[in-house]
Formats: structure tokens, C-alpha cells, sequence
């Protein structure tokens, strides 16, 4: 055939293997299988719960996406409101209507800079020029009565700590600065990593034996809908398999312990105390590995039977999972039921767990989400119940009013739950307008007799902007206090702020007051 022959050759055949590779991927995929449709309505259904979020907070979010990524400089304002007879009774009611607060914060994240700044006027005492900042380095601190900044670096923070407390810290704690800057908001990235790899898991590690399917006619509220019944049948031995390779691969996951340690370094900031996020994660990863060894010690002489049911566009309308789990000689029934009526412009989602243990006692939990697309927003109504009583009912209400985005939200707690019935009401306008932002919130609740919204109210405001960057004090006007021996910061207190503290309470007071 001659060389230039042989080559043509081998390269056709290359193509057809590449093609045949990628149709047979694609038929894995795509072709309707029992365990295919199953799994992915079931990834459907998780797809559309972020959706609904997404849809409902998608100003909110993107204004966070835009603050994770620019320098933010942001006014908050506080004030209350009381015409409680009882307040004026006491003769508070005026202190609560004339104070405020207002606190100015800047952010940074990308350069790892926030500041924060607090003025407040409460009743009759007026403070000013409280100031802090904090770096990826440094942290600092000034007052209205001195005019340097106290400052420890983060090099010298354990130290410090250790000084001030000794029984409370070694001088060995790991502490970072950087974590104050760090997310604890899974990234989207984060959440398609988990979807796309653990899906993945799932659709390999579960065998397709278990997986069937047929065509039944099922009434979901008013309406009949043909749907197709997928059901997954798993035995012991299958779930034990499976959850032993779960719990390895997670516990092998590197993108899964960078998850962990996030989570819990914004967990534990500023408690130097609590373990390190590194060690938390590996805590995790141990525990994963210990699970995945005893696996066998929790039963399962049932094995599992979870039932979906999906309508022509894929959505879940109607569930039964059913399982049994035995764990120290005792065996409970877990079942879990629920529908899912969609229709245009709303969804009415309703689901139960029970419980039942081996002598007869059972309990349970509930939830109904009554979602509801309207001309401007949404309408939503969210409730948790326990065997059939309602413990949190949430109302809210989300619409565009010109340049206005209104959303107005109650939660109502249970009087047998809670003591005595109460409704927490937030009502609030915001406005995001590409590089700023404005909100005005107001708090209230409601218990039906004693408590109204004349009792007290909380009101905040706020106005964001986004600036080139947020500027730090000079380091020429710094006291560090984190490298003072305890002799050196008694005498600094007690010989420098103590004095100035004392001459600012006179002229802003009138009369002295010990340090």
C-alpha cells in the first residue's frame, strides 16, 4: 500500500475509533435507561432547587458577586422606634426614638482590606471616631479619647494573646489573618465541581439491575398526569458497597477538604481556641475513612425502595422512599413521601418523613413550599411542619416596583412550639444600580397582644458605592501593642489611655470617671 497509504489508513481508523468512543459515551449518557432517567430526574429536581433561589435573589446575588471582586465602601444606619406605654413608663422610650448608630465599613477582599468605623448617639451620650481596621498582617484599633492606633500584627498575634491570657493561650495557635477575608458561600464553581463529580459517582458506583421503569397515571393535586415510575431497588450488601466507596472518595477529595477547611476557618474566626481549619479537615477525612470501615455496623435488613414519578418535562411530581435502618440491635421504618404539582407560573411542593421505631412510636416532619410566579416578583410560601402541626410558616412577597425591588417577609412560630405565637415581619426596599446598592429595612414583630409593631421596631439603612480602594491609616501613627510585655502594657494603659480616657468622659460628661 506504500507508506502514504498506511498513513491514510491509520488515520481513518483513528477517526472511526474516536467517533465510536464518543457515541458510545453519548449512548451511556443519553439513552433512556431505567438508571439514566432515574438519576437524572433526580439531578433535575437539585438543578431546579438552586434555580428557584437563583431566580428569586438573583439582584442580591449578583451585587455579592460584584463585592467579592471590587472595593466596597458602605453606610449602615440604625435607629428604633417605641410607643410602648411601658417604655414610658420607664421613661426609655425617648432614649430608643432618638438614638442611632451609623457605622461606615469598607471592603476589599481581593486586597484583603476592611475598616469600620462607628459613630452613635444614645440618648444623652455621644460617641465618635471609633475606628478599626484589618489586613491580610495587621489589625488596628483607635478611640475617641487617643489618637494612635493600636495595633498587633498578625506575626505577633498568638504571642499577644498569650500575654494578656495565659491560661487561655500558649503562644503556639495558628492565627490568620486572611481567614476574615475568606467566603464561606460554597462558589459556583465549587457546586458544579460537587454536581458533576459526584453525579458521576453515583451513575457508575450504582448498579443497573437495580433500576426499572414503567408508565402509571398518578393525580397530582387536580390533575392526572401520565407519568413514567422509575423506581431504584437496592439490597443491603448494594447500599454497604456503595457507601464504603462514597465515603473513600470523599475522604480522598482534595476539592471537598479545601471546602471543609473554608467553611470552617469563617466558622472559627476570632476564636483562636477552636481547632485549625487544616485539622478540622483532616478530622473529617479520618472520620469518612473510619465510617467507610464500619460500614456493616449499621443495617439495612430491608435494603432500600425509592419511587419517583416524572411528567414530560422531567420533573419529579410524585416520591416514595421507603428503608429500614438498624443501628445497636434496634430498627426503625424511615419513609418519605411527597408531591410536586408544577404548573406556568407555580409550584406546590409537599413533603413528609416518618419515622417509625420497633415499638409502634412514630414521629415526623413536613414541609410545603407554595411557590408562585407573579406579573412583578414572586409570591412564596414556605412551612415546616412536625406530625401535622405547623411550627414556622415564612410569607414572602418579592416584586420590582419601578427601580425598586420590594420584598416583604413574616415567620410565624407555633405557640405549643414556642411558647407563645409570635410573627417576626421584615419589610424592605432595595435598589442595585450596576456599581451601588441601597436598602431600607424595617423589623418588627407581632404576638397578637402585647407585642406590636408600636411596641418596637428596628430600622437599618444602608448605601453602597464602589471605590477605587479602601484606604488604610498611616503606619506612622501606630502603637503596637502586640510585642509589649504585660509590664508595658499595664503602664501604657493605666499611664497614657487611662489619663485620656478620663479627660475625655469630663468634657463630654462633665464629671470623671476612673479607669
Amino acid at each position: 500500500m506504500g507508506k502514504k497509504g498506511l498513513t491514510i489508513l491509520g488515520v481513518s481508523v483513528g477517526v472511526i475509533a474516536v467517533l465510536a468512543i464518543g457515541a458510545f459515551i453519548l449512548f451511556q449518557t443519553m439513552v433512556n435507561t431505567p438508571k439514566n432517567s432515574y438519576l437524572l430526574a433526580e439531578l433535575n429536581e437539585v438543578e431546579d432547587t438552586f434555580d428557584v433561589f437563583d431566580e428569586r435573589f438573583e439582584s442580591e446575588m449578583d451585587w455579592y458577586e460584584h463585592a467579592q471582586s471590587n472595593a466596597i465602601e458602605s453606610t449602615v444606619g440604625i435607629t428604633a422606634e417605641t410607643n410602648d406605654p411601658s417604655f414610658q413608663e420607664m421613661g426609655i422610650d425617648q432614649m430608643i426614638n432618638n438614638s442611632n448608630i451609623e457605622l461606615t465599613v469598607g471592603q476589599d477582599i481581593n486586597n484583603e482590606v476592611s475598616t469600620l468605623g462607628l459613630n452613635a448617639n444614645i440618648a444623652e451620650l455621644s460617641i465618635s471616631d471609633v475606628n478599626a481596621y484589618i489586613t491580610g498582617d495587621k489589625a488596628g484599633l483607635t478611640l475617641p479619647f487617643i489618637e494612635e492606633y493600636m495595633v498587633v500584627n498578625e506575626a505577633d498575634a498568638a504571642t499577644f494573646l498569650n500575654t494578656i491570657n495565659p491560661e487561655a493561650f500558649d503562644g503556639s495557635e495558628e492565627i490568620d489573618y486572611s481567614m476574615f477575608f475568606e467566603s464561606s458561600a460554597i462558589s459556583e464553581e465549587q457546586r458544579e465541581y460537587i454536581t458533576d463529580e459526584y453525579s458521576s459517582f453515583i451513575k457508575d458506583n450504582l448498579p443497573d439491575d437495580a433500576f426499572e421503569s414503567d408508565t402509571e397515571e398518578v393525580t397530582i393535586g387536580e390533575n392526572t398526569v401520565n407519568a413514567d415510575k422509575l423506581t431504584m431497588t437496592l439490597s443491603e450488601e448494594q447500599i454497604h458497597t456503595f457507601l464504603r466507596d462514597l465515603f473513600n472518595k470523599m475522604a480522598e477529595d482534595e476539592e471537598i477538604a479545601s471546602i471543609i477547611e473554608t467553611q470552617m476557618m469563617a466558622a472559627s474566626f476570632g476564636n483562636p481556641e477552636a481547632p485549625s481549619a487544616e485539622e478540622t479537615a483532616s478530622e473529617f477525612n479520618s472520620s469518612l475513612k473510619e465510617a467507610a470501615e464500619n460500614v456493616e455496623n449499621v443495617g439495612f435488613p430491608d435494603g432500600l425502595t425509592s419511587v419517583v414519578w416524572t411528567d414530560g418535562n422531567d420533573n419529579i411530581v410524585q416520591r416514595d422512599f421507603d428503608m429500614s435502618v438498624t443501628v445497636d440491635d434496634a430498627t426503625d421504618q424511615i419513609a418519605i413521601d411527597g408531591t410536586n404539582e408544577v404548573q406556568e407560573d407555580s409550584q406546590l411542593i409537599n413533603y413528609d418523613m416518618t419515622v417509625t421505631a420497633e415499638d409502634g412510636n412514630e414521629g415526623g416532619i413536613g414541609i410545603t413550599a407554595d411557590l408562585k410566579e407573579t406579573e412583578n416578583g414572586y409570591e412564596d410560601v414556605l412551612t415546616l411542619r412536625a406530625d401535622t402541626e405547623d411550627l414556622i410558616v415564612l410569607n414572602s412577597v418579592k416584586s420590582e416596583e419601578e427601580d425598586n425591588e420590594v420584598w416583604n417577609a413574616d415567620v410565624s412560630f407555633n405557640e405549643q412550639a414556642f411558647g407563645s405565637p409570635l410573627t417576626v415581619f421584615m419589610e424592605s426596599s432595595s435598589v442595585y444600580d450596576g456599581d451601588q446598592a441601597t436598602s431600607d429595612v424595617t423589623i418588627y414583630a407581632e404576638d397578637g397582644t402585647s407585642i406590636t409593631r408600636d411596641t418596637a421596631a428596628l430600622n437599618i439603612t444602608g448605601e453602597s458605592q464602589t471605590v477605587d480602594e479602601i484606604a488604610v491609616p498611616s503606619a506612622d501613627n501606630e502603637k503596637d501593642i502586640g510585642q509589649m510585655s504585660m509590664d508595658e502594657l499595664n503602664d501604657y494603659f493605666n499611664n497614657e489611655v487611662g489619663p485620656q480616657f478620663e479627660e475625655w468622659m469630663t468634657e463630654n460628661f462633665g464629671a470623671p470617671s476612673g479607669f
